[in-house]
């Protein structure tokens, strides 16, 4: 009975974390070969039971536990790392509340009758917990939320799910003679365990927020572009007459050189504020502000753009998607100087690009993502997540190649006619 026992709470177990841990972590590998031997390989993890005094089992579990996430799925390290700490401090925390509850059981602690009930009410327990599981980590899975994460977040939700680890470590190296404490303290980081999922819930909906208020300021400041551009077109045309008169004044002066060279200064002030892109003016803001910034590093930015005065588009997103990757490309101070953007609109699709020539080695991560070079990591290197993300929300798709030492950002967005 105690060997059955074991094998059916093991079953429960890795059952249902095998079904929570693709919710929160992308598979390696798809084919059904590959699917059944990821669930042997836990069920096996699973099996290996956590034994008071004996901290090798548990420091061997948890090792074999941190490779199968590992081999098996293929997010970053500090993603795999962080969740191999959460899962296991479930796994680690029923395995030893299953294996004390056995070890009692094998040992006839209990008369035969109370013995058996305890083990069907082991089991009841475990499968009325884990239903309570599946419901309750599904509704705060958000691949979104949790692709906000840095690097420096998912450290910090590591070092917090390590916690109930520890606790069942100290409860292996040196269980408490008090019983009722044992199992206090076993349910207890059980407790904590389960609570670490609405903890990264939060804490995604934080850096969510966070991202989205960046998002929104750059929005107010691109308008305030528009606003102040408007302001100096009305100073010029108040200041017409004013200008007229100089003018006038140089030709009667007979100083006709004066008076060319002082139209050419008023038109090209009137050309570089009123310069149209685009029948949109959100884009011609972006795209104002972003070449007068590239002027000033002594880059120019050779725009070709056609599209409708109105995009049926979400205006924080294709802020996102123009504005990041031109300051990405502004960054790289291409060594030729020029920057080449597009941004067509053919029928239904709106196709944009931007490509620039780089000089330092770019360096990406495991899962395709670019680390930045700059020293401030905590603020910087996110554009190209922010703008996958955009471009996700908008329901395009985008194309990232670096060939020849020229780096080209390509998105298709699909245009949904307004109703």
């Amino acid at each position: 009975m105690v060997l059955v026992l074991h094998c059916i709470l093991s079953f429960i177990l890795a059952w249902n974390i095998s079904a929570a841990i693709p919710a929160f972590l992308t598979p390696r590998f798809q084919s059904r070969t590959s699917m059944i031997l990821k669930t042997a390989m836990l069920y096996i993890i699973c099996l290996f039971p956590i034994i008071p005094d004996f901290v090798q089992t548990y420091l061997i579990s948890f090792a074999v536990f941190i490779a199968y996430i590992f081999i098996f799925y293929k997010d970053s390290n500090e993603k795999d790392l962080s969740f191999s700490a959460i899962f296991f401090s479930i796994i680690g925390s029923w395995s030893y509340l299953s294996s004390w509850w056995i070890e009692r059981i094998s040992m006839q602690s209990f008369p035969t009758g109370i013995g058996a009930l305890s083990a069907v009410l082991l089991v009841v327990l475990a499968i009325l917990y884990f239903s309570i599981f599946r419901v309750y980590f599904r509704q705060v899975s958000d691949s979104m939320l949790l692709a906000s994460f840095s690097k420096r977040m998912w450290n910090y939700a590591t070092i917090i799910a390590l916690a109930p680890s520890v606790i069942v470590l100290t409860l292996v190296v040196n269980p408490p003679k008090n019983l009722l404490l044992l199992q206090a303290l076993t349910f207890f980081s059980i407790l904590i365990a389960t609570m670490l999922f609405p903890l990264l819930y939060q804490m995604g909906r934080s850096a969510k927020l966070s991202e989205e208020n960046s998002r929104l300021r750059a929005m107010g400041a691109y308008y305030q572009s528009v606003e102040a551009q408007q302001q100096e077109i009305r100073k010029l045309k108040h200041d017409l007459m004013n200008h007229l008169t100089v003018i006038a004044t140089y030709l009667d002066l007979g100083e006709n050189d004066k008076a060319v060279d002082y139209l050419k200064e008023l038109g090209t002030r009137f050309s570089e504020l009123t310069k149209q892109y685009t029948q949109n003016t959100l884009i011609n803001a972006i795209l104002n502000s972003k070449q007068q910034k590239a002027s000033t590093q002594g880059l120019a930015i050779e725009i070709k753009a056609d599209v409708e005065s109105k995009l049926n588009l979400d205006e924080t997103d294709l802020c996102t998607l123009i504005a990041n990757s031109l300051d990405n490309a502004i960054e790289a101070n291409p060594p030729d100087k020029k920057i080449q953007l597009e941004l067509l609109q053919d029928e239904d699709r709106l196709l944009f690009s931007v490509t620039n020539r780089y000089e330092k080695k770019i360096r990406m991560e495991a899962d395709g993502s670019f680390i930045t070079s700059k020293d401030d990591s905590k603020n910087h290197g996110l554009g190209i997540k922010n703008i996958k993300e955009a471009v996700e929300r908008m329901g395009g798709k985008i194309e990232i190649t670096t060939n020849d030492n020229i780096f080209r950002l390509y998105a298709e967005i699909r245009l949904e006619n307004e109703a």
